[in-house]
């Protein structure tokens, strides 16, 4: 599987953009099938608690059939995410733009508002550019002024999306690249928020740090600053449960294995990608002939893997207490018996479900979540067998 968005692997984008439909899937209206079976699809119209004994259409052999432990099923609401996008706003994204008329920045303004606009509105979202300020001996060296923090989205017009409307409108690209104090300062945002929900930060830059932690560097582009230090903030982020995606815009050429990197590092990398490429771990663009169109897919992919794969755990009926430990996930293709996804202990995991927000979710890795998103299929939860572990 690849995510690279180069203008030679079209395959890429036709695997991934399922991914993207998979919420708006789950919230439309269930079939005269769905509506006659007290199972319920993940996502679809809320928490439904109900005895499927009677449902002639389950059938999970070798696990589940005729116990009386699986006697609950329920479908669960889409859970929120929070989103911190790093816009880099360096000099450089003011030249001109592959495929496009106009600058880089111009034509990444335009694919991350038309992302945004399409975003839930439990979705709770910041925005963080990152060009220096000159002689700033504050810390961190960034136009902190600029930035919008994080806060759910709400419906069309609310005051969250005029904001960052507004922050994009007067952003003008100048000076250097501090990556790293930009994406503390990110991180430091994100912590002191009460947002609920899985946490991603999408890292926008058209090249290698020019400063290191500090601002410490000349901020020009021949003298770049060692990125290994934006790699290990990655992976101490993953391990605090926030997740890197990493976009790099033309201008990155020479950063893509250290680009690369860092999305593996935050936990974001797909199976089979390589730090040499031409498949790498981070979103490519140094190769896409039309920029706005890369951009525009590789936000899609990244709006489905952080919205489309989280799923809220219901309440249980009457006030009783769920065990998580008695908690599976099956799916279920059209026409095939239903197949039991186990879970997963591993935190950057491919295959399976984990819980998420303290046992109050659950997120499908990344393998499984391409899978599930690509086919025709649904999901359920069953409670009160053992949980199966992959």
């Amino acid at each position: 599987m690849t995510r690279s968005v180069a203008a030679n692997a079209p395959r890429s984008h036709s695997r991934w953009l399922p991914l993207v439909l998979l919420v708006a899937a789950c919230s439309s209206s269930r079939s005269a099938d769905d509506d006659q079976s007290t199972s319920a699809l993940l996502g679809a119209d809320g928490p439904i608690f109900g005895d499927d004994s009677e449902d002639p259409n389950r059938n999970v052999p070798g696990y589940f059939a005729g116990q009386a432990c699986a006697g609950q099923v329920a479908g669960a609401e889409a859970a929120p995410t929070v989103l911190q996008l790093l816009v880099d706003t360096s000099g450089s994204m003011d030249e001109n733009a592959p495929g496009a008329r106009g600058s880089k920045w111009t034509v990444t303004r335009q694919a991350v508002q038309a992302a945004i606009e399409t975003m839930p509105e439990d979705t709770s979202v910041g925005v963080i550019f990152y060009p220096n300020v000159p002689n700033n001996n504050t810390q961190p060296c960034i136009d902190r002024q600029t930035a919008v923090s994080i806060a759910e989205l709400g419906g069309g017009g609310s005051q969250q999306r005029q904001r960052i409307q507004r922050a994009f409108q007067r952003q003008r690209p100048a000076g250097g690249t501090p990556t790293h104090d930009a994406y503390e300062y990110a991180l430091s945002d994100m912590g002191g928020s009460g947002a609920r929900g899985d946490r991603f930060v999408v890292v926008i830059t058209d090249g290698i740090p020019t400063y290191s932690l500090g601002c410490v560097g000349t901020g020009r582009a021949t003298e770049a600053v060692d990125s290994s230090p934006m790699i290990e903030a990655t992976r101490e982020a993953a391990a605090r449960g926030v997740r890197t995606f990493v976009i790099g815009s033309p201008g990155s050429e020479n950063g893509r294995e250290s680009l690369s990197r860092m999305a593996e590092a935050g936990g974001t990398a797909p199976g089979g990608c390589s730090h040499s490429g031409p498949d790498y771990c981070h979103f490519d663009m140094t190769q896409e002939r039309d920029l706005g169109a890369g951009l525009t897919n590789a936000l899609g992919i990244i709006a489905g893997v952080a919205l489309g794969c989280r799923y809220q755990v219901p309440p249980a009926p009457d006030g009783a207490m769920l065990d998580p430990g008695k908690v599976n996930l099956l799916f279920r293709e059209p026409g095939a018996a239903e197949e039991l996804i186990g879970q997963s202990l591993d935190e950057n995991c491919q295959e399976g479900w984990r819980y998420s927000d303290g046992q109050s979710a659950i997120r499908l890795c990344s393998s499984t979540c391409e899978r599930v998103a690509a086919s025709e299929g649904s999901l359920t939860l069953q409670f009160g067998c053992a949980t199966e572990l992959r």
